[in-house]
């Protein structure tokens, strides 16, 4: 049976809930990464710029979408081997309704010389078109989430990162019939490092 194809309205996902969810998700947040700068007994010993693009999936409503995505972090790195980072990724997705779905996550890792890998909560604005399993419509919202990533730097500044996000859109619907958006990705990167004197 062939699907019927609204484009008249706009599906908002979570305006009650979900603002109130974000606002202490992020308040949490706060809390631990505020505790964990605390606990950390080395001073600085370098802070660290990144970024680069990367491909990969995303699975939101039935389908599962190719996603290009930009992205950026930040990160502080104590004389250990301790590091925390806040990073941001904006997905763009393309087709014959372009999706756009922006993360920003603060997470706490684990760096060697040549590898990093981190694990923390996220929180995505996005503006979708996704198909269920009647109709098509274009969904709006905030998800809260997390996201790993892993980096592995072969040539110097030069490397691959590889990350997962996992994020809750909210309750379902006949456009989002799922609570969950899975995206994996991978690509270059290039980090910049600045020493503390």
């Amino acid at each position: 049976m062939p699907r019927k194809i609204v484009r008249s309205h706009i599906v908002c996902r979570g305006s009650a809930r979900a603002p109130t969810m974000s606002i202490r998700l992020l308040g949490k947040i706060g809390l631990l990464y505020v505790g964990a700068l605390v606990v950390v007994p080395a001073p600085a010993q370098a802070l660290e710029f990144n970024g680069g693009v990367s491909v990969g999936g995303i699975q939101i409503g039935t389908e599962p979408r190719l996603a290009v995505s930009p992205f950026a972090g930040w990160l502080w790195r104590s004389e250990g081997d301790l590091r925390l980072e806040v990073h941001n990724m904006l997905s763009i997705v393309p087709g014959a309704g372009i999706g756009v779905y922006d993360r920003t996550a603060v997470t706490l890792g684990y760096a060697t010389k040549t590898t990093t890998t981190s694990l923390g909560p996220s929180l995505a604005i996005y503006s979708m078109p996704v198909c269920g399993a009647v109709i098509c419509d274009r969904v709006v919202g905030v998800a809260p989430g997390g996201r790993a990533q892993s980096d592995w730097y072969f040539a110097g500044a030069l490397g691959v990162s590889t990350s997962v996000h996992v994020d809750w859109a909210g309750g379902s619907s006949r456009v989002l019939p799922g609570s969950l958006v899975v995206m994996l990705t991978t690509g270059p990167i290039w980090r910049f490092e600045v020493k503390s004197k």
